[in-house]
């Protein structure tokens, strides 16, 4: 299980920093790869927290209706 979890976090961490090198090459600065990183970071984290809101308000419903006897 260590050595999972250990090349779980090697594998995170390369796409990390290749994302980074390939917007560094693309966008001219790290500064400006870093902006873009952020950008692209905070939008799937909004989406995740979307669908885990809709996830949550469906579940909701199901026991309700469950409860209900419907």
């Amino acid at each position: 299980m260590g050595r999972f979890l250990q090349a779980l976090i090697v594998l995170f961490a390369a796409v990390f920093l290749v994302l980074l090198l390939f917007f560094r090459i693309t966008e001219g600065s790290f500064a400006e790869a870093g902006a873009r990183m952020d950008r692209l970071l905070g939008a799937a984290a909004h989406e995740t927290g979307e669908a885990a809101n809709e996830f949550a308000r469906e579940t909701d419903e199901a026991i309700r209706d469950l409860n209900d006897g419907d």
